[in-house]
């Protein structure tokens, strides 16, 4: 202390701004994204240790042993400890009910901080203004229209396909898949969001598969300054620049194709997509169509692509389940003619293959993640402040006692098997959300948009496994990457997995066969 006054003593009037502004941006760079909250045991966090990067870089390293060590430590109870976002309770599994439809707990207010997005460029993500109507338009609408849309989303799949991957019967080549998903994800996406005309509008799928990715990327580089710069520092990153950018992009598009809509009401039929359904849903209220629009569609593209992406590693490792899989889905067809509202129900180890990926594969240690809005006193006495975080980990979705045996390893059986137990018929379906699987989250924010997901992920599964044949080249396509269960970037770029045009059974009402 006595050598900071005397360097204040001696620095120029004109330096003194400087060093204050030099001394809170330190601090700040070390709380980061606030202190921890009091009264909840810190987990992560060694004696002697003033600052919380080390607890950091902990989490990042292995945060299930942290889960693990927090509940052993607390006897169950609730601790917290430093995520990449800041300080985050960990609530136990058997609170997770209880705290899933309370209304002053709020998904918004975990985003603020989680994704920033309370920043121009990421405010296409914030919810709190426009969750309502994105629920709305969802469930009421996009949910109930899915079995009309099958056969368009078929069609579509198949084209994109045949774009996307080698036509050559017999030879095996290479594809860098998560590409090929992406741009799937984003053709079946516009399809259902925005119609045909600008399904294959490729400037709308450059921008929806450029605001995805620029997005998670721009959120990554805001979040590396401290907390207390980022007021300011956020005017002059690239990549906030180049995501304002590519809303303006989108606002061009959009725009002309909704007042031409609105002009047409009252002589045409209104198209049935999320563009006509938003405006609808929104009436009066204060509403964004673009912004919405590109949430929907970040949403989309990052779930299908990711989900699909490691779903594909998951059978090129266990290749017995790619003829399982053709078996169940020429059955269905042919029982079904074709494609039916029911076809993709029917499909039910695909189903049962599709949620054991999700499980290994979860995309987060955390699920059902709050802000709690207002004080609440949980059943067991816990006592949550107004601002805290809060999430439950998703460490149990590989216990042996809820799952059966060997939960590390891929099963594509497990869940048909528990389907089939008395009652079991639809808690383990793939859409189906609980305390005992949370990868779409539970409650009131569980995600509206996971039953267009499994129809999208399924319809494209058809068409990858039907017409093609899946291996690798020399490593096997890994799917976890750095503790977190999504698809490595880097194996996904530098390892390509190999593929062999298949012939197609001419008797298989498979409609939109590759070309």
């Amino acid at each position: 202390m006595e050598t900071l006054r005397q360097l204040i003593a001696v620095t120029p009037k004109g330096f003194l701004p400087t060093i204050v502004v030099g001394l809170i941006s330190l601090f700040s760079w070390y709380i980061r994204d606030g202190k921890p909250f009091s009264g909840f045991k810190l987990v992560g966090k060694e004696p002697g240790e003033w600052f919380d990067n080390a607890a950091l870089k902990r989490w990042q390293d292995d945060p299930l042993r942290l889960i693990k060590e927090g509940f052993q430590a607390t006897a169950g109870r609730p601790f917290q400890v430093i995520t990449d976002s800041g300080p985050l309770i960990m609530i136990p599994l058997d609170l997770a009910d209880e705290i899933r439809n309370d209304p002053r707990l709020t998904f918004a207010g975990f985003l603020e901080r989680q994704q920033l997005t309370n920043y121009p460029g990421l405010d296409a993500l914030h919810l709190s203004t426009k969750e309502e109507i994105i629920q709305e338009t969802i469930r009421k609408h996009l949910t109930q229209a899915l079995g009309g849309l099958t056969q368009r989303l078929s069609d579509e799949a198949a084209a994109v396909l045949n774009d996307c991957l080698p036509a050559e019967n017999g030879d095996w080549q290479r594809v860098h898949f998560y590409m090929t998903a992406a741009q799937a994800a984003a053709r079946l996406s516009a399809l259902a969001f925005l119609g045909d005309e600008l399904c294959h509008n490729s400037e709308w799928i450059d921008i929806s598969i450029s605001f995805t990715s620029v997005a998670l990327h721009s959120e990554n580089s805001l979040r590396a300054w401290p907390a207390i710069l980022r007021p300011f520092i956020h005017h002059f990153l690239p990549e906030l620049w180049y995501i304002k950018g590519i809303t303006k992009k989108a606002r061009a598009i959009i725009l002309p194709e909704l007042e031409k809509r609105r002009a047409a009401r009252s002589t045409s039929t209104k198209p049935q997509d999320s563009l006509s359904w938003l405006d609808d849903v929104r009436g009066d209220r204060d509403f964004d169509i673009v912004k919405g629009q590109l949430f929907l569609t970040f949403a989309a593209i990052h779930t299908t692509s990711s989900a699909l992406t490691a779903l594909l590693y998951d059978l090129i490792n266990n290749p017995k389940y790619f003829d399982l899989l053709r078996e169940e889905i020429a059955q269905v067809l042919r029982e079904d003619g074709g494609w039916k509202k029911t076809s993709l129900y029917k499909m039910k180890l695909m189903d049962s293959c599709m949620k054991e990926s999700q499980r290994l594969n979860i995309l987060g240690h955390h699920m059902m993640n709050r802000r709690v809005e207002a004080p609440i006193t949980l059943s067991d006495g816990t006592y949550l402040p107004k601002g805290v975080h809060l999430g439950v980990p998703t460490s149990h979705m590989r216990d042996p006692e809820v799952l059966g045996d060997n939960p590390d390893q891929f099963d594509g059986h497990r869940f048909l098997r528990m389907r089939q137990q008395p009652g079991q018929e639809n808690k383990w379906q793939f859409v189906t959300t609980s305390p005992h699987f949370l990868s779409f989250g539970h409650g009131k924010h569980a995600c509206p948009g996971r039953f267009f997901a499994s129809n999208e992920i399924k319809i494209i599964l058809c068409h990858l496994i039907m017409k093609y044949d899946w291996s690798y080249e020399n490593e096997p396509p890994r799917s976890a990457h750095e503790h977190r269960f999504v698809p490595d970037p880097h194996t996904d770029f530098c390892a390509w997995v190999g593929l062999k045009a298949r012939v197609l059974e001419k008797q298989l009402p498979f409609v939109g066969a590759r070309t």
